[in-house]
């Protein structure tokens, strides 16, 4: 369902299982009808020589000789899970994906492009020079209030007008809504609308992959900015070029925007906003430049990229533990709402962009405002069930109505100190390992979905199957503490009952053996301590 649609984890195991059935050197020689048997037993694979080449010739990074001697050679007698980890990281994209698969290649050099670099550490420091100028009473106060609400009406723009109504269209609006979300997107400075939807929606269709522009993978810097100053990873290119873009095509206001988008982000997010403070209250020009410009821009920059950074590594994913993506309520008051972004991940087509909509959510709430005065209509949910299933399904159990105890409490924080959701630093202890999909990537809607996906009945009933199977887990594991409980208990009364020189004793024997030894005896339900004198 979703973003859980057509993937794998990447394991040892299978990837030997993948070289074996397509490229060891010994397949060469096979016989016509082995191979054909061995494409058949795989349900996936084409034919050997097929495969090699398109391998080969469909810009993928695989060696496999290669990756046959260097994968296996490191592979070879690792058991522990965190080791192999560590091991596919090091040797990067030489696993066997296949030419519908994706994956990230831990080994690709991106090369800087100085110019952006110099560009954004330039306006990074004009911004923090409007930070001083703004909270330290340099400038008028107007100016810094007027500075702040621009910032969160040019928010909207990216937020309600980008984000929900055009990269997912969640809901449909009115045309003087539209073109006044176009202008406040113009506003933000977030490049054209057309250029940012395309890049959203490549990022949820192949989300944390080589094909996402913003791979998180790829670390918390690389993610937040790093991929405006580096070259595209050419999956990003190739696979850009699939996404449906035909409804911002057919959109003459959107068209004329990219077309023109030099000229009006000069007019409307450089000259306007600093005009305003100086033609008004008598500000110096100087002052509204670096306030309501730099500051401003360089605020809601970072606050968008928060949620491709931050939101996809400090929190937790009671939806699907298995992608990057979080719930972190600090990037939801910084970004307006957008930090539910395990539940936004799961059910990207959803209006609310989270489970219930208004926590920390005032996109959201404008949303709900104007449909309830007629302005906006259509609007996409996620029905109750699909939510319950999913979560129960694929969530790591921190739900507050159906997780567990063990789940809410697996969480970590940065010192272990302020351990509550508002820390930045607020994150789940599991970490989800790198996935390849299939070529056609996650789901973006609900047209998307198959129709098993979206029966109500299906769902019922398989949340109730989940749901029944969880309670036994946790029955029996209530169980199992119980009994734990009471032999450790048991143990020290017996103890306790030793004679003095005697237990003296048993102490020694613990200490030097480490742990202490008990028996069993299941048909006079006893248990006795086993004494052993060295």
């Amino acid at each position: 369902m979703g973003a859980d649609s057509h993937t794998k984890t990447i394991t040892c195991s299978k990837t030997a299982e993948l070289i074996d059935a397509t490229m060891t050197p010994q397949n060469k020689g096979q016989s016509s009808s082995s191979a054909t048997t061995t494409t058949s037993s795989t349900g996936i694979l084409p034919s050997l020589t097929e495969l090699r080449e398109e391998l080969v010739s469909n810009d993928s990074t695989l060696d496999a000789q290669q990756f046959q001697k260097q994968f296996l050679s490191n592979c070879n007698g690792i058991a522990h899970e965190t080791e192999v980890d560590k091991k596919m990281r090091q040797i990067g994209s030489h696993t066997p994906i296949l030419p519908s698969e994706i994956g990230t290649d831990f080994n690709f050099q991106r090369g800087i492009v100085w110019k952006n670099v110099i560009g954004f550490a330039a306006l990074h420091v004009c911004g923090v020079i409007g930070l001083h100028l703004a909270f330290w009473q340099y400038c008028d106060w107007r100016t810094t209030l007027y500075s702040i609400w621009l910032m969160y009406m040019s928010g909207q723009g990216v937020t309600m007008g980008a984000h929900r109504l055009w990269a997912h269209k969640a809901f449909k609006a009115k045309l003087w809504l539209r073109v006044v979300l176009l202008w406040l997107h113009t506003l933000a400075g977030q490049n054209c609308l057309y250029v940012w939807v395309r890049d959203h929606r490549q990022h949820h269709k192949y989300s944390d992959t080589d094909a996402d522009p913003h791979n998180a993978n790829r670390g918390f810097f690389f993610s937040h900015i790093g991929w405006l100053l580096s070259r595209k990873h050419p999956k990003v290119i190739e696979y850009g070029k699939k996404i449906d873009m035909s409804d911002l095509e057919a959109d003459p206001w959107i068209m004329f925007q990219k077309r023109h988008y030099k000229l009006l982000y000069t007019i409307f997010a450089l000259f306007g906003p600093t005009s305003i403070p100086v033609l008004f209250w008598g500000e110096s020009p100087l002052y509204a430049l670096f306030v309501a410009f730099f500051f401003r821009t360089i605020l809601s920059l970072n606050g968008t990229w928060s949620v491709n950074s931050a939101a996809h590594m400090f929190g937790t994913r009671p939806y699907d533990k298995t992608i990057w993506p979080v719930e972190n309520m600090f990037v939801s008051f910084v970004a307006m709402g957008e930090g539910w972004h395990n539940y936004h991940h799961a059910f990207p087509w959803d209006y609310r962009a989270s489970e219930y909509g208004t926590p920390l959510n005032l996109t959201g709430v404008l949303i709900d405002f104007l449909a309830k005065h007629g302005h906006i209509w259509d609007r996409k949910t996620a029905t109750s069930n699909m939510v319950k299933t999913r979560l129960l399904r694929t969530g790591d159990k921190s739900h507050h109505t159906y997780g567990t105890d063990e789940g809410r409490k697996a969480f970590k924080t940065l010192w272990n100190i302020w351990r509550h959701p508002t820390n930045p630093t607020y994150t789940s202890i599991y970490t989800p390992k790198p996935k390849i999909i299939q070529s056609e990537g996650y789901a973006l809607v609900e047209d998307e979905l198959k129709k098993s996906e979206m029966d109500d009945d299906i769902l019922k009933r398989e949340a109730d199957e989940l749901l029944r199977r969880q309670k036994e887990e946790e029955s029996q594991k209530t169980e199992a503490n119980k009994i734990y409980t009471k032999l450790s208990q048991y143990i020290k009364e017996q103890q306790q009952e030793l004679p003095e020189d005697l237990a003296q004793q048993v102490n020694n024997n613990q200490a030097a053996n480490g742990k202490a030894k008990l028996n069993i005896d299941g048909n006079q339900n006893v248990i006795q301590r086993k004494v052993s004198v060295q």
